[in-house]
């Protein structure tokens, strides 16, 4: 239907046009012509206002007013995804330090006790506490000695001239020769047998 309406108004403007310019050398034909372009002109105007009121979709450049056009919508920023909160450290290891052992108990000073109990006339008291320090320490010559003359004052000579004879060797293994030789006498009153591999380990070490 459009088309239609275009076609006429087309042909409409050309014949106008035609008019206009043939009228002047037409004798006779201006005034009718005249009439027939102030007709076509209300039918121009009488069809542009009806295709205006029915026609919808007008083409870019009329008189139509052109679509709104709806305004962009913002971009919508990201929702943040919340960081998952970092797991708490875990408390650092103290070193303990292993309980310190308890203190060893005294020893009770078995010398004092050897030496109270010869001064107050205990003998077996006495040699009990030297035995037990002469296993602790054999190359103590002191306790040795001490030792002989609990026996000795006892009247106990054999065992006497048996802690002087030990006595005597570890003072030659230390080389005190002179020191070992004066333990002789005593040994061989209580024991000759002693006495008498004491005088041959000396004279072997005077050597």
């Amino acid at each position: 239907m459009l088309a239609r309406i275009f076609t006429r108004l087309f042909y409409a403007a050309v014949f106008f046009a035609l008019g206009v310019w043939a009228a002047p050398s037409i004798v006779g034909v201006g005034r009718p012509i005249d009439s027939g372009v102030t007709a076509g002109s209300g039918l121009f105007d009488r069809l542009w206002a009806w295709a205006e009121s029915t026609v919808t979709d007008v083409p870019a450049g009329w008189s139509a007013a052109p679509r709104s056009v709806p305004a962009p919508v913002p971009a919508t920023a990201p929702t943040p995804v919340p960081t998952p909160a970092a797991a708490p450290a875990a408390p650092a290891k103290v070193a303990v330090a292993p309980p310190a052992p308890p203190p060893a108990p005294a020893q009770p000073d078995l010398l004092a006790i050897a030496r109270a109990a010869h001064a107050r006339g205990d003998v077996t008291a006495a040699i009990r506490a030297y035995d037990d320090l002469v296993a602790r320490r054999p190359t103590d010559v002191a306790l040795r000695g001490e030792l002989g003359n609990v026996y000795w004052s006892a009247g106990r000579l054999q065992e006497a001239a048996r802690a002087f004879h030990g006595a005597a060797l570890v003072l030659i293994a230390d080389r005190r020769i002179d020191e070992a030789a004066g333990l002789e006498t005593a040994v061989r009153k209580g024991d000759g047998t002693l006495a008498d591999d004491l005088a041959r380990r000396l004279a072997e070490a005077r050597r």
